[in-house]
């Protein structure tokens, strides 16, 4: 919660009268909550720092239905893919997209145009990621040019496994 004094605020010669101060002091914590709530806003205003609320609100202006299984991120994913639509849709134009939809992870695209072929390689591990490529070269891609795409999740197991036994004896002596 944000710090509010607003004593600060008023003349000095007004500070010093026990009424303006507990007038002050009483409505420190309702400023601090909408200071809060202004910084909220501002932060839902822009798809890369919005909470769940702002996600909520750019997904329904682009008609988005999320799962429960998506995460923030995944969701921000989604909108920032449809948010930043242009025309016209050429190779490089959605390799910038798929770089933005990755976030840094690998992929290629490999084009075969003497047999209208375009080969994309991503692996993305994130729910829904999978889905909006789908979306994304269904949208982008002319109808005339086949779409080979494999995503593969890198998977390296990294734990160990243990297994033991243990055997006990007992002996009852009854005096």
């Amino acid at each position: 919660m944000n710090d509010v004094n607003l004593a600060e605020y008023l003349p000095p010669f007004l500070r010093e009268y026990k009424e303006i101060k507990a007038i002050s002091k009483a409505e420190n914590p309702e400023f601090a909550r909408l200071y809060t709530a202004a910084e909220k806003v501002l932060r839902n205003e822009f798809i890369e720092t919005a909470d769940e609320d702002g996600m909520e609100r750019f997904e329904k202006l682009l008609g988005i239905m999320p799962s429960k299984s998506d995460t923030l991120e995944s969701r921000r994913a989604r909108v920032r893919s449809r948010w930043f639509t242009e025309l016209p849709y050429t190779l490089e134009m959605f390799v910038g997209r798929l770089a933005a939809m990755a976030g840094g992870t690998e992929f290629s695209v490999t084009e075969d145009y003497e047999h209208y072929r375009v080969r994309v390689e991503t692996c993305f591990e994130l729910f829904g990621q999978v889905d909006e490529l789908e979306r994304l070269v269904e949208l982008m891609f002319p109808c005339n040019i086949i779409a080979d795409v494999k995503n593969t999740v890198k998977i390296s197991p990294d734990c160990r496994k243990f297994a033991g036994g243990a055997v006990c004896f007992s002996e009852i002596i009854t005096v």
